[in-house]
Parts: C-alpha cells; structure tokens; sequence
C-alpha cells in the first residue's frame, strides 16, 4: 500500500472498484478516482480528511450502496479520494422514550427498520427508498418524508450529530456539543435531541443539503417512529386535483394521520406496480388523482383513536367530494402501505421502461396550479405523459413537487431538450430549487447574485482547501 496515504485506514487502488465510482446512472463518463478508502470508525475518517488539506487531496463522501444517479458522488477532478463509508454502520443508542436512534451512516433503508424494532420504533421514510440508500444520506439530502406532520423543520429528523468539517475539524452539532464523550453523554441521562447549537450557530443547517461539500456527518441522533399499536391505511381519490388539496390541508390542520401524500395516475401505477405488470394499463384503470392517507393509534386507546380519526376522515373526504376505498386496482391500501416500508434494490421509477428523468423542487399549495397548468403547457405527445407527486412538508405549510418520465434508456437524449423545457416553464411558474442537480443545477442559483456570496462565505469557513467534492456547488476562492 502507497505510503502517501494515512497508514491506519483501509485503502484500495484497485482498478474495478475505483471504477465503479467513476460513474452513475445520470453521469456515465466521469473521473477515475485515485483510491477508495473505507474508514470504519469516526478517527479514521478524520484522519483521512486531515491527510487530504495536508496533501492537497480531495475526498467526497459516499454512505450509500448499490446503483447511485443524480452525479453529486462521481469525482469530476483527477487525484479524489472516495470515502466509503458504508462500513461505518453501527446502531450506537436506541431510546425508545425520546423515539430516537444515534446511527453512523452506513445504515441504510434495508436495514433500519429490522435494527430498530427490537426497540419498538421505525425509521421516518422518503416515498420508496432504494434497500441501499443510506438513511443519514437522505435525510442530509432534505428528501421529502411522507410524514408531513411529523416534520416540523427542515433539520427534522435530525437532533445532535457529530461532523468532520471539510477542513479535518471535529464538531458536535445541536445538543451533542456538551461536555464529555458521546458514552458519558448517554451514561449522564443526556440526549442528543436538538439540532440547533451549540449556542447560536446552526452547523447542520449549513451542512445540510451541501451534497458533501462541506462536510461528512461520521454519526447522528435522528428521531424515528414507534411502531404503532394499530394502524389502517386508506385511498382517497378525486378527478381533479383541487379538491384533494384541500382534503390533504384539512387532514394536515386536525393532525389525524401519520402518512399523507398525493399521487397522480401515472405515478401511483409505477409505485403499485409488481413484476410484468402494464403499468401504461394500470395507469389508464387508477384515479386521475389519489390522496394515500394511515391513521394509527399507538399506546393510549388506539383502537379508539383509529376510529374517530377514520370518522374525520370520511367526513372531511365528504365534504370535498372525494372518495375513500379500502383498495384500488385489487390491492388493498394496508398491502400498499407494507409495500411502501419493503426495501426495494432498484429505483421503482426504472421499472417501467428502464430509465426515467426526474424534476423536484419545493411550492406553497398557491402555487401548486400555475406548476400544473406550466407541466401540461410542455406535455408533449411524442415523449410521453410524466408523472406526479405531491409530498406536503412541515405540517403541510408547503410542497415538494416531483415530476417523473419513464422511458427507455436509449430515449435519453430524445426527452432532454423536453425535460428542459418543462424545467424552465416550472422556474418561470415559481419552482423553488432547493435541492440543485441535474438540469436545473444553474437555476437554483440564478435569480439572486448574493447566494454566491454566501456559499464562498460558508465554503471558506469550514473547507478553505475546497478538498470536500469540489465542482459540485458553485463555490468561489475567497478573494
């Protein structure tokens, strides 16, 4: 093994694994990385951060396993470094009091829920989570969980983490930044629930949603969900999308569900979808629009509780004129709903056709027909209908918005200049970038000239050697 590297970690150079990260499902032809190191332990993945400022290196951080997409992991200068951190994959508390967990980042979706149980409680989840999706990873990422009133901030579901800060330093975020080790913490009664800290500051708001450009979490307390006594699951659907918004804001504002988002036809087929299905026929037979609600009663009364909740629902759905069924298209909601917490190794959205483009952004539910009226502008026949999900966020205050097109992986280049053209109507519409990849990446940036001003701010702080994946957010050298 080369000297150059730090001599307690585990480094490759091999030719096949070095190459596996070179490339992803949207960035086929990117740079080879110099090695993959995997670090197992928080002090190995602070040494080899320290060795790259030290080296001029440059390390970017991948937790996840399997099939990755969206570029931000793909190493776009020569000498990277890869951290691998899916061997840093231990539980390290469980409360079931505070319905916390502390986790490194190498647990992923296919694993969490199966460690938790024991415990009585369950990871908080995105729409259908790939089996290798690290779980720290998306919630660094702010993917939209299907929780909404279980999510209150956008740190949410984060509480104390520990950070190796782009410049080799180690920083104890929220309420994990107090005196002793993280042991002594937990043997002294103390939890690390709260994100912001210490004092003022709020590292976790900065690092989040940075795409590993500023820093690597080595381990976080999260908040998860005890595993209910008793739940039931339910669709309701509408022709029109409008009253199923107002049905979602309803339900949202009397807190009586623990899953909440809306679907349109197309995407509701790719998520209910098994093995040989037609999806183009599923789609055709489902509701232009559905709203997939659960209720659930844990300790006190739950069976009480599911009644009234169900009672409300119904009531409410009566008022807007939208339908409840127990099942749709011979799939019962309570079979969906399993559905919905069974890992999958793939991407659900590729096993239409093979590939699919994506667009997400965040909108108040004001804004939610001009984004509509905006996507049917630039629907073209020829390629193909995309399809739509709703996820209400933060209590219901605003929406992710996600548009999906499934097509052949040969079609790429024959729905790009489409694609393009539904994300400029959707930024013109007044989409909210917040999450900046694909073709959207310059838009997120370019209505307010002052942002570049304080991602150098930020950049300069915590990562002057720009040594955490460089290339990936538009960064300046301080002057």
């Amino acid at each position: 093994m080369p000297t150059k590297y730090p001599t307690s970690l585990s480094i490759t150079e091999d030719t096949q694994v070095r190459a596996d990260f070179a490339k992803d499902r949207d960035t086929p032809n990117g740079v080879m990385p110099a090695a993959v190191a995997r670090p197992t332990t928080l002090k190995e993945l602070q040494s080899l951060v320290q060795w790259a400022n030290a080296s001029h290196a440059k390390v970017i951080p991948v937790s996840s396993t399997g099939q990755h997409r969206r570029g931000d992991t793909v190493p776009t200068t020569e000498g990277t470094v890869i951290a691998d951190l899916s061997g840093m994959h231990k539980v390290i508390h469980v409360d079931l009091r505070d319905k916390i967990a502390i986790i490194e980042p190498g647990i992923d979706f296919g694993t969490i829920d199966t460690l938790l149980a024991p415990h009585g409680l369950r990871a908080f989840r995105p729409l259908m989570p790939r089996a290798g999706k690290s779980v720290l990873a998306s919630y660094l990422d702010r993917e939209p969980l299907i929780h909404p009133n279980d999510h209150w901030d956008v740190a949410d579901p984060f509480g104390g983490t520990a950070t190796v800060l782009g410049n080799g330093d180690l920083v104890l975020t929220g309420s994990a930044a107090i005196e002793g080790t993280l042991q002594e913490q937990l043997d002294n009664g103390s939890r690390q629930m709260s994100p912001f800290g210490p004092g003022h500051t709020d590292l976790l708001r900065v690092v989040q949603g940075s795409q590993g450009t500023l820093g690597t979490v080595a381990w976080a307390a999260v908040y998860c969900e005890r595993i209910p006594a008793v739940e039931k699951s339910h669709f309701v659907t509408a022709d029109t999308l409008e009253p199923i918004l107002a049905l979602a804001r309803d339900l949202l504002l009397r807190r009586i569900t623990s899953t909440l988002f809306i679907v349109d036809a197309l995407q509701l087929a790719m998520l209910m979808a098994r093995p040989g299905d037609d999806v183009a026929a599923l789609a055709e037979q489902s509701p232009a629009w559905t709203l997939f609600v659960t209720q659930s009663g844990t300790t006190l009364r739950p069976e009480q509780k599911l009644a009234w909740q169900l009672n409300d629902l119904k009531s409410c759905a009566l008022a807007q004129g939208c339908t409840v069924h127990d099942a749709l298209g011979g799939r019962s909601a309570d079979d969906f709903a399993t559905h919905l917490r069974t890992p999958a190794n793939g991407d659900y959205r590729d096993h239409v056709t093979g590939a699919h483009q994506e667009l997400f952004f965040l909108q108040a539910f004001s804004g939610l027909p001009s984004i509509m009226a905006a996507k049917a502008a630039s629907l073209r026949p020829d390629v193909g209908p995309a399809g739509t999900y709703i996820q209400p966020m933060a209590q219901g205050t605003y929406c992710h918005v996600e548009f999906t097109l499934p097509h052949p992986p040969e079609f790429s280049s024959r729905v790009a200049p489409f694609w393009q053209a539904l994300t400029s109507a959707c930024a013109q519409a007044g989409a909210f970038f917040s999450r900046p990849y694909g073709n959207w990446r310059d838009l997120a940036f370019a209505s307010d000239d002052s942002v570049h001003t304080m991602l150098t701010a930020a950049k300069t702080l915590l990562d002057a050697n720009h040594t955490m994946n460089p290339n990936r957010l538009p960064y300046k050298k301080a002057a």
